[in-house]
């Protein structure tokens, strides 16, 4: 990961905070996953979703943690996903959703900020919350596109094995039986969404979360093109359950 102390202007939409209470996107406001808020920033005259986590389950400390945790998830899912294209042009499968343009992850220019003036102080009870912000350090992702026009698809859950049965959906079903194959049983990603014009969760359940997945994952036409199907893992994995959020980052 690279670390940088330069200073740049980053504009968030002011007082979102005072519209998360109506629970949809108004103003800057854009929405909320189990454990953030996403806002609405501009960089470079560029749009981008700003992300904080909740402040009800993190102190400052923890925000940064989470999010620096949640940037090197991302990294490591587009990681498994270069290696699984990479399998399939090994193995002759020229029939999987097309590269960079159907499937890809959220992270080109992503990157976590740390604010370099102190926070407004909270607002007294009953007042108005009229801060854009709340910790100091936040995460800035592209911005997808949202609308009448795009539509959100849940292809797994978090503790859900995906079982579609689309082209895309199908081949999100073999990338995700690739990534313990490939992570030699040390890592699979689950809650994969995204959008159909274009918080992965980070929560760590260990080796018996692994195990799991690779009870339930039913083979498709992808992972049999792709010789997933024949890969057999150990006679067992670790019984280590690892506890809260993954935090364990690259050196």
């Amino acid at each position: 990961m690279v670390y940088s102390e330069e200073e740049e202007e980053i504009m968030v939409a002011k007082g979102c905070q005072a519209h998360i209470k109506a629970g949809k996107p108004y103003q800057g406001y854009l929405g909320q996953g189990l454990t953030k808020f996403v806002f609405c920033g501009r960089y470079n005259n560029t749009d981008y979703a700003i992300l904080q986590c909740k402040r009800i389950r993190s102190r400052d400390a923890d925000n940064e943690e989470d999010l620096l945790a949640e940037l090197e998830i991302l990294h490591l899912s587009q990681y498994f996903l270069d290696s699984f294209y990479k399998r399939g042009k090994e193995e002759g499968v020229h029939n999987l959703p097309i590269y960079h343009t159907e499937m890809k992850w959220n992270i080109t220019g992503a990157f976590i900020g740390k604010l370099t003036q102190k926070l407004a102080d909270a607002p007294n009870n009953g007042e108005e919350d009229l801060r854009s912000l709340v910790f100091s350090c936040f995460m800035v992702l592209p911005l997808l596109p949202i609308g009448a026009l795009c539509s959100e698809i849940k292809f797994s859950g978090n503790a859900e094995v995906g079982v579609n049965n689309d082209s895309l959906g199908s081949a999100i079903d073999a990338y995700a039986h690739h990534v313990p194959i490939d992570s030699m049983y040390e890592m699979i990603i689950s809650d994969i969404q995204g959008d159909t014009n274009g918080d992965s969760g980070y929560w760590d359940h260990g080796k018996p979360a692994i195990t799991e997945f690779l009870e339930l994952h039913k083979c498709n036409k992808f992972c049999k093109a792709l010789g997933l199907d024949t890969e057999v893992p150990p006679l067992s994995l670790s019984n280590t359950i690892r506890k809260g959020p993954l935090r364990i980052g690259f050196d």
